[in-house]
């Protein structure tokens, strides 16, 4: 090989060498799986502590924010699990994914029992991430939707005397479930006694009475027992005295 084909062969492999340390300046190598190269945290945004109505979806949703050392970390796959039995409501999703700010979300419809509940949100597929997050909520129970009968609804009575068994009513929500400090209303409708007071609230097993002081008619007196605003079940209940002394 003469002089100047070594030396031409010597310039061919410095610029072959040159472009492809200049190419390899332009190659993006892929972001870190998870949006970032750290250890992996998983924690409570928003969603905790809400109080519901039993069968509602709550006003806020359950938020999980998921990190990868110090970035979010989208594509992340996390399961919201209801801890308790169906009655304790629905999740939707039950698995979702974070968005581009870390972030998954769900929604919880509660289910027909009153009570504490609790939903735990964890990773999924990542034996490494082992922070849950934990969200409870409250289920009261619904608007009256039944009155019925505690209590005896025909006795014998004296006049002007309290009634031997006093009148008790029961208020439940349209899943049967007893509700409390509901308002009854107590009204005379005929013999001309009276209702120790004209309305009275339900305790916790949703139910409520009055003492009925029966009139000085000899003549079969009744007093009537209503709650809420709407059309409720079995309301009015009439409880009857026969006043024959």
């Amino acid at each position: 090989m003469t002089h100047s084909t070594a030396l031409a062969a010597r310039c061919a492999l410095v610029f072959l060498l040159a472009g492809a340390v200049g190419c390899a300046s332009d190659v993006l190598l892929p972001d870190p799986a998870g949006g970032g190269s750290g250890p992996v945290a998983l924690t409570k945004f928003t969603g905790d502590l809400q109080t519901g109505t039993v069968g509602q979806q709550l006003l806020e949703p359950l938020v999980v924010k998921v990190v990868a050392g110090d970035q979010p970390a989208p594509d992340r796959k996390v399961a919201f699990v209801l801890t308790e039995d169906p009655a304790a409501g629905t999740i939707t999703p039950d698995t979702a994914t974070t968005d581009p700010e870390g972030k998954a979300v769900a929604h919880w419809t509660l289910g027909t029992a009153p009570g504490d509940h609790l939903v735990v949100a964890q990773l999924v597929g990542d034996e490494s991430a082992t922070q849950i997050a934990e969200f409870r909520a409250v289920a009261k129970a619904g608007a009256p939707d039944t009155l019925t009968p505690a209590s005896v609804l025909a006795q014998p009575g004296r006049r002007r005397q309290p009634v031997a068994t006093p009148p008790v009513v029961r208020v439940v929500d349209r899943y049967g479930n007893p509700i409390p400090n509901a308002s009854v209303a107590w009204q005379v409708t005929s013999g001309q006694g009276q209702a120790e007071a004209p309305s009275t609230v339900t305790d916790a097993d949703g139910k409520a009475s009055v003492v009925w002081t029966l009139g000085s008619a000899s003549v079969v007196q009744k007093l009537t027992a209503t709650t809420g605003t709407g059309s409720v079940i079995g309301s009015p209940v009439t409880f009857t005295a026969t006043v024959l002394f």
